[in-house]
């Protein structure tokens, strides 16, 4: 059973990473450099993760996957972050939804995030429309870079 993870992050310094992980794995990354001292400390996590018989093991067909979802994606995104455009409580400290239009059988989906304070979970909405809007771009050079590198 294969588990596939997009990931996008903020650091304390600043700094941002986006990746797909398959099965524990890094099979694509960027870093985007903060400013200031560095401090690798999480701000924020932002997962999509993706469990289940239906998900594919190997790269290539992970990388087809992702790309045949994001409209899919892409609507879960936008509907979680309608859903969070005045906040979260502070209770909850990780948010999740899995309510996706076109889910494979075999397959379990979830996007997940959490924040260190309160404030940065506010912050959610515009980085769920954030990931909506550029989801496809991200894809493309994630996957441009990995090809490049592998």
């Amino acid at each position: 059973m294969a588990k596939l993870i997009f990931y996008r992050q903020k650091r304390y310094d600043g700094g941002m990473r986006t990746g797909i992980e398959l099965d524990g794995q890094p099979i694509a990354e960027q870093f985007e450099p903060g400013e200031g001292e560095r401090d690798p400390a999480l701000v924020w996590f932002l997962d999509l993760r993706c469990e289940g018989e239906g998900v594919p093991e190997d790269e290539d067909e992970a990388r087809q996957w992702l790309l045949g979802r994001s409209s899919s994606i892409r609507d879960a995104l936008r509907r979680f972050a309608e859903k969070l455009r005045i906040g979260a409580d502070r209770d909850d400290s990780v948010l999740k939804w899995t309510e996706f239009a076109d889910v494979p059988p075999g397959v379990e989906m979830a996007i997940v995030g959490s924040a260190i304070r309160r404030v940065e979970a506010r912050e959610f909405a515009s980085v769920l429309g954030e990931m909506a809007d550029h989801w496809n771009l991200w894809l493309h050079d994630l996957f441009s870079e990995s090809l490049a590198t592998g």
